[in-house]
Formats: C-alpha cells, sequence, structure tokens
C-alpha cells in the first residue's frame, strides 16, 4: 500500500512537471518530516525539486524560476488531514536564491534526506547537492528566519511584530497619565519595548512607533486614540490570544520549530530529522501551552539565535557566484553530461 502511494506521488509529480522540467527529488514533508504529525489533524505536505526545461543564463535568471504548486484544499479555507499540498522548487533558484536567503521551507528540503522513510524519489546527481550541504548555507544572516517566525504570529500582536509593538505601546500609555507629555515617558517606552524596528525615540524625544511619528510636546491623552485607530481591526484578536484563545497552534509550533532549526543548525552544521525537539514542538501544535509561554519561547529564541550567531564555527556568508557555478555542475550531473 505503501508503495503504491509513493508512486502515486512520484506520478503526479511528473505529471504537473510535464512540459516544465524533470522531477529530481521528492519528499513527504512537513509533520512527515519533522515527526510531529497528529492522525486526524495533520495534512499531507510534498515538496520537491526540478530541473526546469529553460536554462538561466545568469544569476537574475535562476532567482526568476517559477515553481510549481498544486492543492486539494479550497483556496480561502484551512487545510484539513484530507487535503493534501505539492510544491515543487526549480533547481536553479532553490540553490541560488532560497538557501542563500536563509528561506525555512528550502533549508528542510536540504537536509530532507536525514529522514529517508519520508523520501519518495532522488535522482543520483542530487547526491552531490546534498552531501555537500555547507555551500548553499547562509547562517550569518539571520532575517529570514526572524521574518519567518514573526508571521507565525504577527496577527497575535506576538512580541518583536508591529502589530505587537503598537499594543504594547497603547497598553503601557494606559497607565500613564493622559496630561503629561510624551517627551516625559518615551525613552522608557523604548526601553521596555526594546524593538528598535518599530519602535524608538525620535529626535524631538517623542515616539516613531511603527513608521508613526508622534511629537514629544503631544499629550498622552491624545496620543491613546491615534493607537487605538491604528488597532482597531486587529485588537479583538490580540485580546483573545492574550486568554488562549481562537489561536492557530499549528502556526505558532511553526515559529517555535524554526528557532529550534537554527540552533541546531548554528551549533552543528547540521540539520537531522525527525526534529529533535518534535515532543516541544507537539505540545505546542495541540495546544497545551499557553500563548505568554509560546510568546516568550518565541522572544528569548530569537535573541539567543543572534548572539549565538557571534560565536558560532558554522556562520558563513554565501558566494553567490560560486553558488551558481555549483547549480551549473548540478544540472550537468542531472542531465547526465559530467
Amino acid at each position: 500500500m505503501r508503495q503504491k502511494s509513493m508512486n502515486n506521488l512520484i506520478q503526479k509529480a511528473t505529471d504537473l512537471l510535464q512540459g516544465r522540467g524533470r522531477l529530481l527529488f521528492l519528499t513527504r514533508f512537513g509533520s512527515d518530516l519533522y515527526g510531529t504529525r497528529v492522525e486526524g489533524i495533520s495534512d499531507t505536505d510534498v515538496r520537491g525539486i526540478f530541473l526546469p526545461m529553460d536554462v538561466p543564463a545568469s544569476l537574475e535568471e535562476a532567482c526568476m524560476q517559477k515553481g510549481v504548486h498544486s492543492s486539494t484544499s479550497v483556496s480561502d479555507q484551512k487545510n484539513g488531514p484530507q487535503d493534501e499540498d505539492m510544491d515543487l522548487l526549480p533547481l536553479e533558484r532553490w540553490l541560488c536564491q532560497m538557501l542563500p536567503l536563509g528561506n525555512t521551507g528550502a533549508l528542510d528540503l536540504l537536509f530532507a534526506p536525514t529522514n529517508p522513510s519520508c523520501t519518495l524519489y532522488c535522482h543520483e546527481g542530487m547526491r552531490e547537492v546534498f552531501d555537500n550541504a555547507k555551500t548553499f548555507l547562509n547562517l550569518a544572516n539571520g532575517t529570514g528566519c526572524l521574518a519567518y517566525c514573526q508571521g507565525q504570529g504577527k496577527s497575535y500582536g506576538m512580541a518583536g511584530t508591529r502589530l505587537g509593538v503598537l499594543y504594547r505601546a497603547l497598553r503601557i500609555l494606559e497607565r500613564v497619565d493622559g496630561r503629561k507629555r510624551l517627551e516625559e515617558v518615551a525613552e522608557e517606552i523604548v526601553a521596555e519595548i526594546a524593538t528598535p524596528q518599530y519602535c524608538k525615540l525620535a529626535e524631538d524625544r517623542g515616539l516613531v512607533l511603527a513608521e508613526q511619528w508622534h511629537m514629544g510636546r503631544t499629550r498622552v491623552d491624545e496620543v491613546l486614540p491615534r493607537l487605538k485607530k491604528t488597532l482597531q481591526p486587529n485588537i479583538e484578536r490580540i485580546e483573545l490570544a492574550r486568554e488562549d484563545r481562537d489561536i492557530d497552534w499549528k502556526a505558532m509550533s511553526h515559529a517555535v520549530r524554526a528557532i529550534r532549526q537554527q540552533e541546531e543548525l548554528l551549533s552543528t552544521g547540521t540539520l537531522r530529522y525527525p526534529l529533535a525537539c518534535r515532543e516541544e514542538i507537539l505540545r505546542i501544535k495541540k495546544g497545551e501551552c499557553t500563548f505568554a509561554e509560546v510568546e516568550e519561547l518565541v522572544r528569548s529564541g530569537l535573541a539567543s539565535l543572534e548572539e549565538m550567531r557571534k560565536v558560532s564555527a558554522f556562520v558563513t556568508s554565501p558566494d553567490f557566484e560560486r553558488i551558481f557555478a555549483e547549480a551549473k555542475r548540478v544540472r550537468k550531473l542531472c542531465q547526465g553530461q559530467a
């Protein structure tokens, strides 16, 4: 039965690539790869790499290659256990753009063969990539992981996100005497929120909150209505999250997972699947933690990663021209020309 299912998925991928390219690698992905599948809840994710028919002449062309996506789910609805998603990434874009930018899903694919039970198909030429994974890593830049983690919790006003900063500023200012001028409290607010990307001191000792300027001479009771208006479409959801209600725990588990993966990469230079942290991820996925607990795991985890990056022996910056040259060599291997 398993062999039949494998063959069906390989055939589906091959059909999707008809006239577009050749399949190089295919694996069960997501919860199957991580070891976090929950029966009756988890959907089926399949991802792969393909060799596009059109050969990119430059690094810029490689970065413009298009992937292939297929899904059985209804576009505006959350995936259910019966749903199946398949994503196939073009070889050169995966190697030359997605991996150097630290794309979380691209990293998963690079180390997916460490869980051979999930591998559905692997062209021999791909061994050159998987055996030399460090060539394609960029651990010097954590923006990919940061954006991914914050993206999972931004609608709940998670710490470090734009909405999170605005919500915290609102709650802090509500405790302040409304007759005070912003210049009297702005420095303390900046220190307490500690997110310079979205909260910093203005030149006149006012506040710049998520690109909104609030002058230092402005009274606190004048700033509050502005913040409330900005937050109005989201504030109910933000406050429900703080009561552990109406939360997508799967999304929150993804944020913590991405941090744990970066920790492993910075400590060992590699990733292994299924995840060593899968029990922790499963607890979050099942809603067995509070929002506050997960928010703190993400906040402290992201801060820890920046410290790890300073001392890790595995931090290297990508050489894009070398990576493009390697991608061309892999293409030849997969075409049987070398």
